[in-house]
Order: structure tokens, then C-alpha cells, then sequence
């Protein structure tokens, strides 16, 4: 049976249970010890890692909205979102995307031993910034989508426009809101118009609905990008069932990719 995708309590529900169903499914198939083909170990072993973390992400978020820490799980859910479409542009870009975040990766940790030799912090030996690396590009076009990816590895406003996920940035903008110092997480809590007598909330005044929605489809996603690298694909099965229960299969067919 498929259901209307959105914030509505049938939908809600079902998402719910799609949750644990790809979850589940997924610890099945990282207890089985998956194999990935030589040529695609790179990339396929990165998808692993990150397939790993946004799993775990999904269990832990569930179990803060059960809990109603839902304040607190704003940028747990901003990640997910950014982790699960990071693997479907990895799973297509493969080798070209690893390069991009390995420059990205290096450009990081220059940075910061830099600020840590600012304040005069003593390096452990075995931490250094490493050679710059270096890449063999095919030709001048290769040196420039790799220029591209690069933007789009370090930026998430830049790799959802080239996605065709213009409508996603505003919703990591706000949940951003909450991974940081803001008035929001504090208003959470409390009503500020209440002059002396201002009323504290014992959870945030958040509601949950339209996130548990969400988490199967960043599950999908993830699920979509590293599957077809495994051995046999196994989790093809239960990522259809997932994107027909919960009625988000026609949403993302919709996206436009820009090509790199």
C-alpha cells in the first residue's frame, strides 16, 4: 500500500516502521560482512563507512524524538540529510569524488594546524599536514569538474543546487539554527513575551512529525548509493518496499541533476 508522502498521521506512521525495517535490514547485511568488487574498493569502502554512520544517525534520532529530545536532535537531522545525499553523490562521481574530498580533506587539516601553531599548541609528531595531493587527470576537463566537485564537497548550498535540491537548502539552513548559539535554541524552551514570569517548557516546542518522514528518505537514499556497489545488491528489495510504503519514490524521481 502506498501512502500520501508528507506530514500527515498516516505517513507518519509508516514511516515509522520503514525506519526500522531499513535499519534492521542494513545491520543484517553490515553483520554479513559485504563484499565490493576490486575495481570499486575506493569509493565503495567510503559508502560503507558513511552508510554505517547514517544508519546509526537514524537509530539515534529515533530514539531522541521517542524520548522528546527533539530541540537537541535538530543537528543530528541536519547531518543525516547532508550525509545521505553526500553518498549519492559519491556513489556517482566514485573515484572523482573521492579526490575532491581527499583536496577538501587536506585543505581541513592544513587549517587547522595552523590555528593550532597560532596559539602556540605543541603538534604531536605523528599529526602532520601531509603532501598536498596530487591527482592524474585526464585531460583539462577532468582538471576542471574536478575543480566542481571540489566546490560542491566543501559547500552544501552548492551541492544541492547541482542536484537538483534547490528546495532542501532552506531546511539545512533552519536545522542549522539549532546546531549553534542561536535564539531559536534557547526560544525552544521558553516564552520570552511573559515579562518576570516567563514560562519554561520541560521539552522544546518543537514537533517531530515531519522529520520521522524524512528519516526513511535520507535510509533510501543512503541505502540507494552504496547497495549497487555490495555483492548482489541486498538491500534493493526493502529500499523499494520503503520508497512504495511511504510514497516518496515519485518525489525524488523528479530531481533534475546538473551534469558536472
Amino acid at each position: 500500500m502506498a501512502y500520501k508522502f508528507g506530514d500527515n498521521p498516516a505517513c507518519i506512521r509508516r514511516s515509522r516502521l520503514i525506519t526500522k525495517l531499513l535499519i534492521d535490514e542494513a545491520q543484517k547485511v553490515t553483520a554479513s560482512s559485504p563484499q565490493v568488487l576490486v575495481e570499486d574498493v575506493d569509493y565503495a569502502h567510503q559508502l560503507l563507512g558513511w552508510w554505517m554512520f547514517v544508519n546509526r544517525q537514524a537509530d539515534l534520532l529515533m530514539r531522541a524524538y521517542d524520548s522528546e529530545f527533539t530541540v537537541e536532535a535538530a543537528g543530528q537531522m541536519r547531518s543525516l540529510i547532508e550525509h545521505a545525499h553526500f553518498m549519492e553523490w559519491m556513489a556517482e562521481h566514485k573515484t572523482e569524488g573521492v579526490w575532491a574530498l581527499e583536496a577538501a580533506e587536506y585543505d581541513r587539516r592544513k587549517k587547522l594546524i595552523e590555528n593550532l601553531e597560532r596559539i602556540n599548541w605543541e603538534i604531536p609528531d605523528d599529526i602532520q599536514v601531509g603532501e598536498k595531493p596530487t591527482f592524474d587527470f585526464a585531460d583539462q576537463a577532468a582538471e576542471q569538474r574536478h575543480a566542481k566537485l571540489l566546490g560542491q564537497a566543501t559547500n552544501m548550498s552548492v551541492l544541492v543546487e547541482v542536484r537538483g535540491l534547490r528546495n532542501l537548502y532552506p531546511v539545512y539552513r533552519y536545522l542549522s539554527s539549532y546546531s549553534h548559539a542561536s535564539l531559536q535554541t534557547g526560544e525552544a524552551f521558553v516564552e520570552r513575551e511573559r515579562g518576570e514570569k516567563r514560562a519554561l517548557y520541560a521539552t522544546g516546542k518543537v514537533t517531530v512529525g515531519a522529520n520521522r518522514v524524512w528519516i526513511p528518505v535520507c535510509l533510501y537514499l543512503a541505502g540507494k548509493a552504496v547497495s549497487p556497489f555490495l555483492v548482489g545488491d541486498p538491500m534493493k528489495r526493502h529500499l523499494e518496499k520503503a520508497a512504495t510504503d511511504v510514497g516518496f519514490g515519485a518525489l525524488l524521481s523528479e530531481r533534475m541533476p546538473v551534469p558536472v
